[in-house]
């Protein structure tokens, strides 16, 4: 059984309309309890080896979850309880033939109290643009307890001398508990460095592919 400290941030986005920032910099905007966070890096990898990565990503969100481990849910703190303020276990994950990823955690904040069986769906997906850019988004359309609404996107943008800009963006609201719980000051040690971590692994597969090639 697989630990998750917040899985779903690190796939949940959406385009949003924030400033570029420079490279590999984080901003998150905080306004009547929403979270807007942006982080963008560079990466030496090829439009055709992001392509392959980006299907990676998917195929293994919806078919074998556990493999995410391995590299772009790596090194993000998610196994282990170990200085996690709020900890996640996916205790089943199953994706339907509408394209809906049914998710069922426990969700415990330690020395406080376990939430058991909370189900969370969500919507994953990449879409393909002329030129080359690409975006795999995915949506969290219902949750029981941890989220309001979240949404994110990462994006992929071909670059000259075969580099790649990679953007992470979020947008989040948390439940009720949550919204209590994680202040601007917890988000960032829960949530932010882990988008950060996240892109790298992505900038990391893709740099790894790219030598292998």
């Amino acid at each position: 059984m697989k630990r998750l400290s917040i899985l779903i941030i690190v796939f949940i986005s959406l385009s949003l309309s924030l400033m570029a920032l420079p490279k590999d910099s984080i901003e998150t905007i905080y306004k009547d309890g929403e979270f807007l966070s942006h982080y963008q890096l560079k990466v030496k990898a090829t439009e055709v080896t992001a392509n392959e990565v980006s299907i990676s990503l998917l195929k293994d969100f919806h078919e074998t979850p556990g493999n995410l481990f391995n590299w772009a849910l790596k090194d993000l703190g998610l196994q282990e309880k170990k200085k996690n303020e709020v900890i996640f276990i996916l205790k089943s994950s199953v994706t339907d033939k509408a394209g809906i990823t049914h998710g069922k955690f426990d969700i415990i904040v330690p020395y406080f109290k376990t939430f058991n069986n909370v189900k969370v769906d969500a919507i994953v997906s990449k879409t393909q643009f002329t030129g080359g850019q690409m975006k795999v988004t995915a949506d969290i359309i219902y949750s029981s307890l941890l989220l309001k609404y979240a949404i994110g996107v990462l994006t992929i943008i071909p670059q000259k001398n075969n580099e790649l800009l990679l953007i992470t963006n979020v947008k989040i609201k948390f439940g009720w508990f949550f919204n209590i719980f994680i202040t601007r000051k917890r988000y960032k040690s829960i949530v932010e460095w882990r988008i950060i971590k996240f892109t790298e692994n992505i900038r990391n597969e893709c740099e790894h592919r790219q030598k292998r090639d």
